[in-house]
């Protein structure tokens, strides 16, 4: 009695589908989504705001399995060939395709949302900023919608064919924002990764959580009807597809931002040889790292007159104008985004302050010293071999290429620039006036 009792209590997760149909995309879709979020858990400055983020875009594979297995139930377990569907019957009663599409979305969503739980714990031990609900809550209305058109795929089409139908056409459509921006409305995920300090537009958001929410009630409504008498498509039908339609083709019409600006937090400061160097408050554990990267490489430099003010987190700004005039208020921003590497991107930007951009030489941005180098090409090198040598002065200066600098004396270098910087900033330098 105890071992049927618990048989039948243990089916219910499962009913009316068997369970291996079930737990083997389950362990697919856990496998892929450990594996999708396994590196991000080693990273530095994780925030909430890029966890938000990667639901939806850790989500594109997973949902393919979903649909796939969706479309798998539907072509076998409501096929047009069961011997009580006759064309003047019902080939299903309601309840058993919503307790298909029930069970293939739990299984599949609850694996999924298991797989982010080692993510999340890691997101949740550094704390940076603050979840943003929209686009997780469209995230996953998003993945029901998909398997529940993964399931309309299998039903549709004859036999197991919906299977690679299914597939194909929710991989094709998880893909769209890669194409093109407009799709983002009505896909999972950015085509870019928000961090602190940015959001996904609320306007965006909401207008993809909407369009889910739609989908997923004129899917599931279409299977209920399909599987009724008589089973054509009627004026609903084409009501329904003219209504997503519609939808999907307004981001093309009306381009919606991507993402806006947060100031969700207090900045944190430092000084140091009069230049202040400010983070987010998420970011403090960062601050200390990036005085010891970028001081040696501004006091290397030796011109007072051209280090930044100040040094500011990129999470600290209001708007893309306050980055954009950074320059001239002596501000460098500085992105710190989940998995940045600091010892490689401080010293690059704050070498990249002191020496201009290589398109100042007119050789769209190549530096050359081989025999066949054009003049330009030659004095780009210039430009290219201080600012690497200007690099290596966070690790000592130490530098894995012998370049031009590379046998220099740092005091010698120093007083040459600041002989030399009206010509360095026009590009006119070559490589043979070098003085070591």
């Amino acid at each position: 009695m105890t071992t049927l009792r618990n048989r039948v209590k243990a089916s219910a997760l499962f009913w009316p589908l068997p369970p291996p149909l079930l737990l083997t995309p389950a362990g697919l879709i856990l496998a892929l989504t450990l594996a999708g979020t396994w590196s991000p858990l080693s990273w530095r400055a994780l925030d909430w705001v890029y966890l938000s983020g990667q639901i939806g875009a850790q989500a594109r594979l997973p949902v393919v399995v979903a649909a796939g297995t969706a479309a798998l139930v539907a072509a076998r377990f409501t096929r047009a060939s069961l011997v009580f569907a006759q064309p003047w019957q019902p080939r299903l009663e309601r309840d058993v395709p919503l307790r298909h599409a029930l069970v293939v979305t739990g299984w599949c969503l609850g694996a999924y949302l298991v797989g982010l739980i080692p993510l999340t714990i890691a997101v949740a031990t550094h704390g940076a900023g603050v979840m943003d609900p929209v686009p997780v809550l469209g995230a996953l209305a998003g993945f029901v919608a998909l398997t529940l058109l993964g399931y309309l795929c299998g039903l549709f089409a004859r036999g197991l064919f919906g299977v690679p139908v299914a597939i194909a056409t929710v991989f094709v459509l998880t893909a769209l924002p890669m194409v093109a921006d407009p799709w983002t409305a009505t896909s999972l995920q950015l085509p870019l990764v928000p961090f602190v300090g940015m959001r996904e537009s609320a306007l965006l958001g909401s207008y993809r959580l909407g369009f889910f929410l739609v989908a997923a009630t004129i899917a599931a409504w279409a299977t209920v009807r399909f599987l009724r008498v008589p089973r054509r498509f009627s004026a609903p039908h084409v009501l329904g597809v003219m209504a997503l339609v519609s939808a999907a083709i307004l981001p093309h019409l009306y381009t919606f931002p991507l993402l806006a600006y947060a100031q969700d937090g207090d900045e944190v400061c430092s000084e140091h040889d009069g230049i202040r160097y400010c983070v987010h408050e998420g970011h403090t554990d960062e601050l200390d790292l990036i005085i010891d990267l970028a001081a040696p490489v501004f006091a290397a430099d030796g011109r007072g007159d051209v280090v930044p003010v100040e040094v500011r987190d990129h999470g600290l700004a209001a708007g893309d104008r306050e980055v954009l005039d950074g320059p001239a208020h002596g501000v460098l921003w500085m992105r710190i985004h989940p998995g940045w590497d600091p010892y490689r991107q401080v010293p690059e930007d704050a070498a990249a302050w002191l020496v201009p951009d290589l398109f100042v030489c007119g050789s769209e941005g190549v530096a050359r010293l081989g025999r066949d180098a054009k003049d330009r090409e030659r004095r780009a090198a210039v430009i290219a071999g201080l600012r690497t040598w200007l690099a290596s002065r966070s690790f000592g200066g130490d530098t894995s290429e012998d370049g031009l600098f590379s046998d220099a004396d740092p005091d010698e270098v120093r007083a040459w620039i600041a002989r030399e910087s009206e010509r360095l900033s026009a590009c006119e330098v070559e490589p043979e006036e070098l003085p070591w």
